[in-house]
Formats: structure tokens, sequence, C-alpha cells
């Protein structure tokens, strides 16, 4: 089959189902569910179909043109579009941003068809999942941006569906409303910018925008800014983050799969492919690098610390989100082969790790009744496989070796390092001060992560969920498959580098070579050779209880008995673990002293304040401008003509 038409189907396909999967959902609950993990998964299999095809020959274009006898097949839909074209552009990019949305969107669904089995309205949720998946391959797979913004939207709209899924409840109203009027009203900026570009290039096309974009660097300039302002609120960038946290009221699977693990990624993505399509009015831009860095930077700082405060399970975990994709921010700002590649790794490895966190938050949710970590406890016992694939995915998103978190996270380091070295003077400093700023937040990720597996698995279990059992079988299957990955990717990350690499070199040049026990970056400092270290640390590990088994050998007793003192062991021994075992907000203490300010800011409304003072100005004027007429003159042709006068400025700038 042709391989444009692989990429067809891979997102069209769940599109189609989900029309299927709505009446689908009134008649069996578990049928549909397994119906939707199917076809997401056949979305998988298409787009893994297509990586031997890309890696060969760098990309696959293809053009789809509306013709009338496509436009009599869904008349009421085509019929305005024929004669239109419309390009797909597959790349190393575009397969690791549709394999996060399909591959992981399968673990997902098949995990959700436990999961959601005791909700109600099942066809709407598995209808607007596979939407989701469709169009966040097809966003992946556009090669032009017309078609980009049209999925972009439509994962939006997906994204205000589901998080107002229980539409019942006025929070998870209120949080839908947020979302969209945050991601959907920058999207404006994003349209401006596309609707400038036609008037600038005279294309859309992504492969001949490069070459067109060139003869107009101011204005290029002005088009880059306004699609990093749709970017940073897609991607939950300081200061547009606030509506992610309140997204976490979505069911437990869709804010794995939007809100963790593929929806979010979408900002960064675009930033990536702005390399591309804006060629050397970006790649060679210091500030542009900076800007990008410097918006990465702020974000994962103010995002970990407000995690540190956190104490339901799913907002912590959402603002550790914002703050691993401020890493990737500064990972693909740095604008270097290495930094690029870091970036993009990081991004597939937080899909991993803060997918599986996700699940693993359903999980205990589904079993305690509870989000909050202050009611769970002593859960280890009780859910065994939980608690190993949450552990494995907090060290991972800690950066502890040998997960992959710690891999990404490594080579960002170096890049802003090597950056800095490279650059000197000011500019140079500031990468150097990002690289240990991001050292810095990854050490209070791993305290905020002590606190949840503290508080969730190892502190005092109340009374009450001592009759806690294991969730069911699909979704110990899913948590399971990403723990392992976890691991895999960490020990062999140049599994996935093969493919994330030709990506990063595509955009911005350079070069990073991938070995059988890492990858090598030849321009500054070195590279990591994951497999190698591994196999030290399990040599150490072995090694160490090896000594550990002759120190047991029986010996000659001492003629005096000596028992070690450490202070206040009068009646118990001193490691009994009740009398030291702390209390969960012992690990909140020092940031609430440290950052009390942040967080009096935060339980204020913090930037809440101010969204909402606009959306409620916007509100107000609009009903101000209904209640004006004159003649067939109203609120929409006013608009109308705005935009109109808008395109005529730019058209005349």
């Amino acid at each position: 089959m042709d391989p444009g038409m692989i990429g067809v189907l891979a997102f069209s396909i769940p599109i189609l189902a989900a029309i299927f999967a709505y009446p689908l959902g009134n008649v069996s609950k578990k049928g549909v569910g397994w119906f939707s993990t199917i076809i997401a998964f056949i979305s998988a299999a298409l787009v893994f179909m297509l990586i031997p095809e890309v890696l060969e020959k760098g990309k696959v274009i293809f053009t789809l043109e509306f013709s009338e006898k496509f436009a009599a097949l869904v008349p009421m839909i085509a019929q305005p579009f024929i004669g239109m074209e419309f390009a797909l552009y597959i790349d190393s990019l575009s397969l690791l941003i549709a394999g996060i949305a399909s591959g992981f969107g399968t673990l997902d669904l098949l995990y959700a068809v436990a999961d959601m089995e005791r909700e109600e309205h099942l066809g709407r949720f598995y209808a607007v999942m596979l939407i989701f998946i469709g169009s966040m391959t097809g966003l992946a797979f556009a090669g032009d941006l017309i078609l980009l913004f049209v999925f972009w939207e439509l994962v939006g709209i997906c994204s205000y569906l589901l998080t107002g899924f229980h539409y019942e409840k006025p929070d998870h109203l209120r949080a839908s409303y947020k979302a969209i009027m945050l991601t959907h009203g920058t999207g404006l900026a994003l349209l401006v910018g596309i609707i400038w570009t036609y008037l600038a290039a005279g294309t859309l096309l992504f492969e001949e925008l490069p070459r067109k974009l060139i003869y107009c660097k101011d204005v290029a300039v002005i088009i880059a800014v306004l699609f990093l302002v749709a970017a940073i609120a897609k991607s939950v960038q300081f200061p547009l983050h606030t509506w992610l946290p309140d997204a976490t009221v979505a069911p437990s699977p869709a804010t794995a799969l939007l809100h963790a693990a593929a929806m979010v990624k979408a900002g960064i993505y675009l930033v990536a492919r702005m390399y591309f399509l804006f060629g050397e009015v970006l790649g060679k831009s210091l500030l542009w690098q900076l800007t990008v860095s410097t918006i990465g930077v702020i974000t994962m700082t103010v995002a970990v610390m407000c995690a540190l405060a956190q104490k339901d399970i799913e907002r912590l975990l959402a603002y550790h989100t914002i703050s691993q994709i401020g890493y990737m921010f500064l990972g693909v700002g740095i604008g270097t082969a290495l930094g690029v590649a870091a970036g993009l790794f990081h991004l597939l490895n937080h899909a991993i790790f803060k997918g599986l966190l996700s699940l693993c938050a359903g999980c205990l949710i589904y079993a305690t009744g509870t989000r909050y970590l202050d009611e769970m406890g002593g859960l280890a016992k009780n859910m065994p496989v939980t608690a190993v694939a949450c552990i494995f995915a907090a060290f991972s998103v800690s950066g502890i070796p040998p997960f992959n978190g710690f891999v990404s996270k490594l080579m960002i380091y170096e890049a802003a390092l090597g950056r800095g070295i490279e650059l000197g003077g000011l500019a140079g400093s500031l990468f150097i001060v990002y690289a240990v700023i991001a050292m810095f937040v990854s050490a209070a990720t791993l305290a905020s992560f002590m606190k949840l597996l503290y508080s969730a698995f190892f502190g005092s279990r109340p009374e009450k969920l001592k009759e806690v059992k294991e969730v069911p079988l699909p979704m110990q299957v899913s948590i399971t498959i990403l723990a392992f990955l976890c691991l895999f990717f960490g020990v062999v990350p140049q599994v996935p580098l093969r493919l994330i690499i030709p990506a990063s070199v595509a955009l911005v040049g350079g070069e990073v070579h991938v070995t059988w026990l890492g990858f090598v970056e030849t321009t500054m400092l070195g590279g990591y050779f994951a497999t190698l270290v591994t196999g030290l640390i399990v040599a150490s590990i072995i090694l160490g209880l090896a000594i550990y088994r002759i120190g047991l050998a029986p010996r000659t007793p001492a003629e005096v008995e000596i028992d070690v003192f450490t202070g206040g062991e009068i009646e118990q021994p001193y490691l009994d673990i009740n009398r030291v075992r702390p209390d969960p907000e012992a690990f909140l203490f020092g940031s609430e002293v440290m950052f009390e300010k942040l967080y009096k800011f935060m339980k204020r409304g913090g930037l809440d304040i101010l969204w909402f003072g606009i959306g409620k100005l916007v509100v107000k004027a609009s009903e101000k401008l209904r209640k004006v007429q004159i003649g067939y003159l109203n609120v929409y042709t006013i608009v109308l003509a705005a935009f109109l006068a808008i395109i005529l400025a730019i058209l005349f700038l």
C-alpha cells in the first residue's frame, strides 16, 4: 500500500470508528471498550508500519485532493472543499507524535475497559477518545498549516468534552470552560499567524514554506511569535498553564492520554516543527533560543514548587506535567542537534512515565475512592503491581538511573552546558545557569515523589483501606507494559534515539551519533553509554549483595556485647518503624516556609484572577454589542468587519 494512504488511514480510521462507538456504548460497556482498543491498536500498527519507510527515505509526502467523486460520498461535509488540496508530511518528528498518540492510546483504552466500567455514557467517552487519537495523529501528519489548524482545534475540543464529561458537576463544567478559553482563545493567534503566512509566502505547504519565508524575515519573526503563543497555551507553559490542574477532573484515562501523554505535547511539536518551517529565521536566532528556553525554565521552577504543596494526587501530577514540559521547552529552545533531540526524547519518555503515573493515580482512586494522599497509606501490600509501577515511574520522572527519564534529562543538561560553553559571555552563562536550575528542579521533583510514594504506599494504612485489592487485569497489563518501557528505554535509549536523532538533525543540523551502547555528541561534552552504565550498576549491586551475604556468615561472638546507642531508645528498639515514621506533612514544611508567598498567591486565585477577569470583560463587551443593532448590523457583522480590518492591515504592512 502507498505510504501516504497508510498515513491517511492511520488518522481517519479512529475518527470514523467513533461513529460506531457512540451507539455501541449503549449496548455493551465492555464491548465498546474492547472495540475502541482494537481500533486504536490498528491506528498504532499503521503508524509503526511507516517507520522503515521514513528512516530509509527521510519523509513521506502525500497530497489529498477533494474531488467531485469524493464529495458525492459525503456531500454535506466535502462539497465546499471540492478542488482543494491538503498535504501530509510524514517524517521522524511526525511519527514520534503519532506513535505516542496511537501507541499510548491503545494501552490507555485497554486500561479504560476496566476503569470506566462503573461509569455511564461510555459511548460518548469512547467516541471522543477515538476522535482525539485520530486528530492527534492527523495533527502530526499534517503537511499544510490549514490541516494542522483543523486538527489543532479538534484535539482542544476533545479536551473540552472530556474535561466536562461529568457536566452535571459545576466544578467539572468550570474546568472545561477554563480549558477551552485558554487553549481555543490562544488558538486564534495561530489562525492569524497562518493567514499572515499565506499573505506573505503565498503557500501553506510545509515543503514550500522554508524557501518562501526566507525572503520575508521580519514578517516571519512576528508569525513565529503568534505560533509560540498558541504553543505555550496548548503545552501549559507559564503563564498560560493554569487550566491543566483543574482539567484533572476528567476521567483518569482521559487525563492520562490527553493531559499527560499526548495533547499537551502539541505545542512542543509546533515549536520543533517551526525550526523546519522558518529555516534560518529561527535556526540561527539566539534571541529565539533564549526566549523558548527561558519560558521552559520559569515554568519548570514555578510548577515544581506548586506540586510540592498538593495533597490531591491528580493535581500534584498535573503540576509535574507542566514542569516536565518545561524541560522540553528548554531542550528544544537550545536549538542544537543534541538539545532538540533531548527535548524530543524527553517528550517520548514523559508520555511513558507521566502517562504511567496518571494511570497509577487512577488505580489508587479506583481502589480507594479518594484522590487525596492524606487519606491513603500503606497500600504497597494491597496493590503490589501498582506500587512497583508507580515507583518505576517516580524514579524515572525524578531522573534516577537507569530509568528513561535520567537519560533525556542528562541529554538536556549536556546540551545546555555545551551551548553555554560554545557561546560564552552573558548568553552562554544563562544556558549554564539554566542547566543548574534544571538539576535543582529534578531534585525538587524527587522530593515531591518521595511524598507521594510514602503517603500512598508506605505510610500508615487507614483502617477503612485494609480490604483494598489490586486493580483488574486490563489495568495491570497497561501499567506493567509502561513500567517496563521506563526501564527498557533507560537501559537501551539507542532504540528510540534511532528515530528521534534523525528528526533533530533534519530540523537544526549538527551531529549526534547513536552507538550500540548509547549516544555520542561529537561537538562538546561527549555522550552517555546507557547500556554500559546499567551493566556497571547491576554489577555493583551484585557485588554488594555478595559482600552482604559473606557478612552474614557465623562468627565467634565477642566477649562483651555492645549495643548501638542512637539516643532515646529506652523501651523499644531504636529501629522500630512506628517511632521513626514521619508524618506526610514533614515533606511539605520546608517548601511551605520557603515559598509561602507563592502558595498564598495560589490560594487567592493566582493567575486565574487575570484570565477570568479578561473573560468577564469579553462577555460584557459581547453583551453590549449584542444590544447595538443598526439594521442588519449586529455583533456578528461587527466581529467580521474587525476581522477583515485586521487582514487588510496585515496585507498593507
